[in-house]
C-alpha cells in the first residue's frame, strides 16, 4: 500500500505546487486525527494526506464507501455537521429528478392578447438556461404572427415564483458577481450581461466597451484608458449595485496588447431585463412597442411561441458549471409544481428534506437553506451525502442521468485541470463546493480493481489558500483511483 501510494503521489505532485513541501505535507501525518478504518494500511495511507500543517486547525470529513462490497472503507467525523457549499447542489439535483423527471421541460411561452391595448406576454418558467439566442427566435415567431399595425405593451408573468429575489442567508456584497445573480422566473443569460473592454488605438485613448447583448437596460460610466505597450492591465469592472442601479462602471488602465478584457456582472430586477431585450428585438423586427409591464397571462389567450429545455439538460448544467441560478430556480420550480401555488425556496428545501428522509438521511441533523448552497446557513455532512451518492446508484431509473451530470476529473466542469496524469483523469466524478474558508468535493470513482467508490470530502474554517485544500482532495482521489484490495 505504502509504495502504490507513493507512486501515485508522486505523479501527481510533480505537477502541483503547494504551499507546504511535500516532505512535510506526506511524512508528517496529523496525530490528532480520529478517523476509522476496518484496513489499518488504508488509514494509514489517507491519514497521510491529510497534513497537520493543515487539519486541525481547519476542519475536515471524509468519507469513502464501496459501493460494490456495502462496507465503510475510511470515516474521519463522517457525522459533523459542516457546511457544504456547492455541494448542496446534489440535494437539489436528486429531489429534483425524483420529482419532477428528467424530461421536465421548462417552458417559456409567448401569448398574444390582442384586446385592446394589445399586449405581448411572456410567462416565465423558471428557465436558468434562456439565452440571447433564445429570445431572438421567439422575436422572430412573434413577428410572424402578430399583426404590424398594433402598437405591442411587452408584459412579464412571473406568477411561477414568490418575489423574493435572494436566497436566505446569502451575502449582502455578493453583488455584482455573476454568481450572486438576483432570481426570477423570467432570466436571461444566467441574469448577467457582459462587459467586453478593448484599447484604443494609441496610449491615452478612452477604452473602448461593449456590452453583450447590447442593450438598453444597461448604461455604461467609462472612465478606462489604454494604457502605453508593456504595461499591465488593471481595470476594475463593477457595477453600480449599492444604489441597486445598472449602471456599468469601467476604470483603471488597458495594455494596448490586451485585445478584450472579458467581464460578467448580475443585473438587477433581471426580469426587466429580459423583457427589455425582447422589446428591443420586437423593433428590430418593425413592430412597435411602447412599454413593458407585469401582469399574468388572462385565460382563453393563445400562446404562439415558446423556449424549451429539459430538466436533464438543466442539471447537467448546473453540476458541470456549478451554475447557481440553476440551482435555485429548480428548487423553486419543484415547490411551485408540487404545491400548486408560487414556487419558494421553503416550500423547495422541504420537498428536498422528505426525499432526503425517504432514502434514510436524518434530516434533524442537517439544514437545507437553499438549493444552490450559497448560503451559510446550509449544514450537511460527508455521510449524508455519501447515503445519497449510494441511494441515486441503486436508482437504475435515474442513476445515468444523474451520474452524467457530474463533473470528470481532468475533462470537464469544474474539475477539467484537477488530477491530470493520475489515475482518477477521466474516472473520478466529482461535484465541487466553493467558499470563502470552503472547499468541497464529493462523487464517485472506480479502483484500479473496478471497485465502485463514493466520497464525500468537506473542508472548512481555513484562512489560508483555497487552492491548498484542494491539492489534498485532489490526492486523496488519485489515490483511489489507484487502489488494488491486495494492497490493504
Amino acid at each position: 500500500m505504502k509504495t502504490l501510494a507513493a507512486a501515485v503521489l508522486f505523479v501527481f505532485v510533480s505537477g502541483c505546487a503547494p504551499a507546504v513541501s511535500p516532505d512535510r505535507m506526506f511524512r508528517e501525518p496529523s496525530a490528532r486525527l480520529t478517523s476509522v478504518s476496518p484496513y489499518p494500511s488504508l488509514k494509514r495511507s489517507i491519514d497521510g494526506l491529510l497534513p497537520d500543517s493543515l487539519f486541525p486547525p481547519s476542519n475536515a470529513a471524509v468519507r469513502i464507501i464501496s459501493l460494490t462490497q456495502g462496507e465503510t472503507l475510511y470515516d474521519l467525523n463522517g457525522d459533523l455537521a459542516l457546511t457544504p457549499a456547492s455541494n448542496q447542489k446534489l440535494f437539489t439535483a436528486a429531489a429534483a429528478l425524483a420529482g419532477l423527471g428528467a424530461s421536465y421541460q421548462f417552458r417559456t411561452g409567448v401569448f398574444l392578447d390582442t384586446t385592446a391595448p394589445p399586449r405581448i406576454i411572456v410567462r416565465g418558467s423558471g428557465d436558468p438556461l434562456l439565452s440571447t439566442r433564445d429570445l431572438d427566435t421567439l422575436a422572430a415567431e412573434i413577428r410572424a404572427v402578430a399583426p404590424a399595425a398594433a402598437s405591442w405593451t411587452i408584459a412579464g408573468d412571473l406568477s411561477l415564483f414568490d418575489d423574493l429575489s435572494r436566497g436566505s442567508g446569502w451575502a449582502w456584497d455578493d453583488e455584482p458577481d455573476p454568481t450572486g445573480m438576483f432570481i426570477s422566473p423570467l432570466s436571461l443569460n444566467g441574469n448577467t450581461v457582459r462587459v467586453l473592454v478593448h484599447p484604443g488605438k494609441s496610449p491615452g485613448d478612452t477604452a473602448r466597451v461593449e456590452i453583450d447583448p447590447p442593450t438598453s437596460y444597461v448604461q455604461v460610466e467609462n472612465g478606462a484608458v489604454t494604457d502605453t505597450a508593456g504595461s499591465k492591465s488593471k481595470l476594475d469592472v463593477s457595477r453600480n449595485w449599492r444604489e441597486h442601479l445598472n449602471s456599468i462602471t469601467v476604470q483603471g488602465t488597458i495594455s494596448p496588447l490586451d485585445t478584450t478584457i472579458d467581464t460578467w456582472l448580475s443585473v438587477t430586477d433581471p426580469h426587466w431585463y429580459t423583457l427589455t431585450v425582447l422589446r428591443e428585438k420586437l423593433e428590430g423586427w418593425g413592430l412597435r412597442c411602447n412599454g413593458i409591464l407585469l401582469d399574468t397571462v388572462p385565460r382563453g389567450v393563445p400562446e404562439v411561441a415558446r423556449r424549451e429545455h429539459r430538466l436533464d439538460s438543466v442539471l447537467t448544467y448546473m453540476n458541470l458549471t456549478s451554475d447557481n441560478l440553476s440551482a435555485e430556480n429548480v428548487l423553486k420550480t419543484l415547490a411551485a409544481e408540487k404545491t400548486g401555488g408560487p414556487g419558494t425556496a421553503a416550500g423547495g428545501a422541504q420537498i428536498v428534506k422528505e426525499f432526503l428522509e425517504g432514502i434514510g438521511i436524518d434530516t434533524t441533523r442537517i439544514v437545507v437553506a437553499d438549493g444552490s448552497g450559497v448560503s451559510r446557513y446550509n449544514l450537511t455532512s460527508a455521510g449524508a451525502i455519501t447515503t445519497l451518492l449510494a441511494a441515486m446508484k441503486r436508482r437504475t431509473e435515474m442513476y445515468q442521468c444523474w451520474y452524467n451530470t457530474f463533473p470528470v476529473a481532468g475533462v470537464s466542469g469544474t474539475i477539467s485541470g484537477r488530477m491530470r496524469g493520475t489515475p482518477a483523469q477521466g474516472n473520478l466524478r466529482g461535484k465541487t463546493g466553493t467558499l470563502e474558508g470552503v472547499s468541497s468535493l464529493s462523487g464517485y470513482v472506480t479502483t484500479a480493481d473496478g471497485e465502485e467508490l463514493a466520497f464525500s470530502i468537506l473542508m472548512q474554517h481555513f484562512p489560508a489558500r483555497a487552492r491548498d485544500y484542494r491539492h489534498v482532495q485532489d490526492r486523496i482521489g488519485a489515490y483511489l483511483a489507484g487502489l488494488r484490495r491486495k494492497s490493504f
